[in-house]
């Protein structure tokens, strides 16, 4: 059985580290930090065996890209998978409830919850199947030398395991009457659910301990209703000619049931997945998971922890030995019996005539066995954590795997340790120390910020740019990126300065490094991406880039084209706009590929501030490799993000705003901190999941509509055109928020802020609620934004005299049915949108800004 590790992504600009384990049948992935699943995709790796997915942290570090990778993996095939934690993973993931929720997947989730204890010999896996059992170990911050700790799993049962009731038996109450019940037998209040049924008006926001985790259980149980049909409705292929059953794997022969709902009615209350009609219409349906109510508050009891993961693998067991057998007189099914493991007893001749009984154990014809080989994953956000992780390997039942003895060495071989290391951790003495208490021949991979290079990860994606880059460096930008330049493997991290004492097997956790576990055999980089990267020794050999005669014949007539505009403009006076700049950040149109990101826009009002329109996953990275993060030079990362002042989402699909949280999160550490608010427009749904997931880590939210720097909410629907209250912010005042009037006062302060006449919003035509957004100057500009939407005259006349339209065209011209059945826009049809608004729409769209900077990444 042989199997391997490779690491998916490593620290960069764009991504955390990712590692996958791989066996033939199945895969089993750690951490999923935004752009892993963009990452998957580019290695080519697919999610179709994925059985396991195991987080180190909660924060958007390590689940940014969790939505996309979930979907993804329910996309591939219908099965089962377990999601493994910190406490609070449950949490989060079901406040993703609105916009995440597949029928072809069921999600069992499970927590580890460090508790203070006596050391511990004989910890309970958290997780295990026939391929690996995997422990849980929490990293707790403390400044003391000595904490002892331990993993508790709280894994409330699944609804589909103990029916929709979810029902717990309970002590009875000392006075019940006993026409009830027996004295004898205990009574069974209701459940949880029925309780819901019976009084739709429960507080389920104020459920606490048990009651709240067994809410939020069935939240995620009804995202994710994939069950394992009978046996009676699995594929089988028909026997081939040479009469053997070609059947599929386990994974591609189950089929879910064809009654399984597509979006749930919980979800079409919220508009999620439904259009408006459909929304409104299932409002009085039963609403089984609270969609739109909050979930019960989380408090995390051991904020700030981490996990690591100590994954054993199989014990393969030794070659029989066929000829020792035969010189036993071992026949038959004795034999495999012994090969199995087993003891057997029989009859042999004595060489006298008679006989006599012999007894053979496994090991008198089997080799010995191979010890298990072991992967550890460590995630030490701080030095902090140190004393914690080091008091953990100390006690009886870890100390076997960080060991140099040869007794120790039989039993399991430690052979690879991924170190996922926050500031200052590598450099402190006691993690050194830690480091050099395994085995010398174990394979230390170590990703931290303050020691590695940044080369760049989607390299299709940088290829793209660079020839396009060799047709206009001023337009199209390189992205930002590090190379270091080593002339042969060195056997310490890289730095700039050499770090001593770190073990001889110490190396740096780059992208597409691969392990193999069995058979045995030392780090190596993947030769299949090596070669598929050319963006690399391009741009660290700079040479000529072939580029076909037709693609420059129609560029040098594209740059014709703009000079001829500009000229005709000289001696005019300037118009408004002209000092604006947008900055597409992604143009994919539902999923990443390997070339585009997901949607996002940046817009730069110069002297007032910057903007983003949508924020699929990755928007972050894409920020930080378009603008640097050296705090040198002018209009670096950290300045376009401490003068962001506004946020619009669109509508609730996690393409257009799964990158929303990371956004936030990295605000929230600047330093020194913003000093004016950012406004956050969007539906009530994704002001909703945010104030949850603000819980598991503090993004830097305020109800306020005059926080000094805090996120100020905003709903769109509040700000529409037809200035009338809809049916979400209803929602949005059933549930807390006394919002139209803070809404619109809000949005008054952030025209101020943005030299804005009016901001509004009109509802515009897709599969979901959802807003396209006109932008008003006082300087005399207006721009008009679609989001990814059907072609919709509303948006045209709300949004007359546009100086410019961004108008999303997801679809070909050849493929107009397929996009009115996903209320997309082809490219036609978006061209027609525009000559709607001016006349001269390809002028108006090329020339109306100075400044119009593309990324294709």
């Amino acid at each position: 059985m042989n199997w391997s590790t490779s690491v998916i992504t490593t620290q960069s600009s764009d991504t955390e580290p990712t590692v996958i384990i791989t066996f033939d049948s199945a895969k089993y992935i750690f951490n999923t930090g935004e752009n892993s699943t963009r990452a998957v995709l580019q290695s080519r790796r697919g999610w179709k065996k994925v059985k396991g997915l195991f987080l180190t942290q909660v924060g958007t570090k390590r689940t940014g890209g969790l939505t996309g990778m979930v979907m993804s993996i329910a996309d591939s095939a219908a099965r089962k998978v377990d999601v493994v934690g910190p406490s609070g993973i449950l949490h989060l993931i079901a406040s993703m409830r609105l916009y995440t929720f597949r029928s072809t997947l069921s999600l069992n989730s499970v927590e580890v919850v460090p508790k203070q204890i006596e050391p511990y010999t004989d910890p309970a896996p958290t997780f295990a199947d026939e391929n690996i059992t995997v422990y849980s170990i929490p990293i707790i911050p403390t400044t003391d030398e000595v904490v002892d700790t331990m993993p508790v799993i709280e894994d409330v049962p699944m609804a589909s395991e103990v029916g929709l009731s979810l029902k717990r038996k309970r002590d009875p109450s000392p006075d019940a009457p006993s026409k009830r019940a027996p004295p004898s037998e205990p009574v069974e209040p209701p459940s949880l659910l029925d309780r819901f049924r019976d009084n739709s008006r429960l507080d389920v926001s104020s459920l606490v301990g048990a009651e709240a985790q067994e809410w939020r259980r069935l939240v995620v149980d009804h995202m994710f209703t994939w069950t394992e049909p009978p046996p009676r409705l699995r594929k089988f292929q028909p026997k081939g000619k040479k009469g053997k059953q070609n059947q599929q794997n386990n994974d591609e022969a189950v089929s879910a049931p064809s009654s399984l709902p597509q979006v749930p009615h919980w979800a079409e209350e919220a508009g999620v997945g439904a259009t408006a009609s459909q929304s409104r219409r299932a409002k009085g349906s039963f609403n089984p998971a609270g969609s739109y109510a909050k979930l019960p508050t989380f408090s995390d009891p051991s904020p700030g922890s981490a996990l690591a993961y100590v994954v054993v693998g199989p014990r393969v067991r030794g070659r029989f030995d066929a000829e020792r057998a035969e010189e036993l007189g071992l026949q038959g099914p004795l034999r495999g019996r012994v090969a199995r493991g087993e003891t057997v007893s029989y009859m042999v001749d004595d060489g006298n005539g008679g006989q006599v009984e012999r007894t053979v154990r496994p090991e008198d014809c089997v080799g010995d066995s191979e010890c298990p080989g072991i992967v550890i994953v460590l995630d030490v956000p701080s030095p902090d954590h140190v004393p914690s992780l080091a008091s953990s390997f100390n006690t009886p039942f870890y100390s076997v795997f960080r060991s140099k003895a040869q007794e120790d060495a039989k039993k399991y071989n430690v052979h690879a340790i991924y170190h996922l290391l926050g500031d200052g951790v590598l450099e402190d003495e006691r993690y050194k120390a830690f480091m050099n208490g395994f085995a010398d021949h174990t394979h230390h991979l170590v990703a931290s910020r303050q020691h590695g290079n940044d080369p760049l990860t989607f390299t299709s994606a940088g290829l793209s740019q660079l020839r396009l880059n060799r047709l206009d460096p001023e337009v199209f930008s390189l992205p930002k990126y590090q190379v270091a330049q080593k002339k042969e493997p060195c056997p310490y991290v890289h730095s700039r300065s050499l770090i001593p004492s770190l073990p001889a097997n110490t190396a740096y956790m780059h992208a597409n490094t691969v392990v193999e576990m069995r058979p045995v055999r030392a780090p190596i980089l993947e030769s299949f991406f090596e070669e598929q990267d050319v963006f690399h020794p391009v741009v660290t050999n700079p040479g000529p880039i072939a580029l076909p005669s037709a693609t420059r014949g129609r560029f040098t007539h594209a740059q014709k084209f703009v000079r001829d505009g500009l000229a005709a403009r000289e001696g005019m006076e300037p118009q408004p706009g002209d000092d604006l700049v947008v900055l597409p950040l992604g143009t994919s149109s539902a999923v990443a590929s390997r070339y585009r990101n997901v949607s996002s826009i940046l817009v730069q009002i110069p002297g007032r501030g910057n903007m983003l329109l949508d924020a699929g996953e990755g928007t972050w990275g894409q920020l930080v490799r378009f603008f640097g993060t050296d705090e040198s030079q002018i209009d670096n990362v950290w300045d376009v993000l401490r003068n962001l002042k506004c946020i619009y989402i669109s509508h609730a699909h996690a393409d257009h705003h799964a990158g929303l949280a990371k956004i936030l999160a990295m605000r929230k550490t600047l330093n020194p901190a913003p000093t004016e608010p950012l406004y956050l427009v969007a539906l009530y749904p994704i002001h909703l999941y945010l104030r949850e997931q603000t819980e598991v880590e503090d993004l830097g939210l305020s109800d306020s509509p005059v926080s000094t720097n805090g996120v100020i909410p905003i709903l769109n629907d509040v700000l529409s055109a037809k200035s009338r209250t809809t049916y979400d912010s209803g929602i949005a005042n059933q549930h807390g928020w006394k919002d139209p009037l803070n809404s619109r006062l809000a949005g008054e302060a952030l025209c101020d802020f943005l030299g804005l006449q009016s901001l509004s919003t009109v509802e515009v035509k897709h599969r979901t609620r959802a807003f396209g957004l006109i932008m008003t100057s006082r300087d005399g500009w207006r721009i008009v934004y679609s989001g990814d939407t059907m072609p919709c005259h509303n948006l045209v006349q709300a949004g007359d005299g546009a100086t410019l339209l961004i108008h999303e065209a997801t679809m070909g011209d050849d493929q107009q049915d397929m996009a009115h059945q996903k209320a997309h826009s082809t490219v036609s049809q978006a061209i027609s949108i525009g000559r709607q608004y001016v006349p001269f729409f390809t002028f108006t769209f090329h020339f109306a800004l100075t400044a119009f900077v593309t990324s294709t990444g």
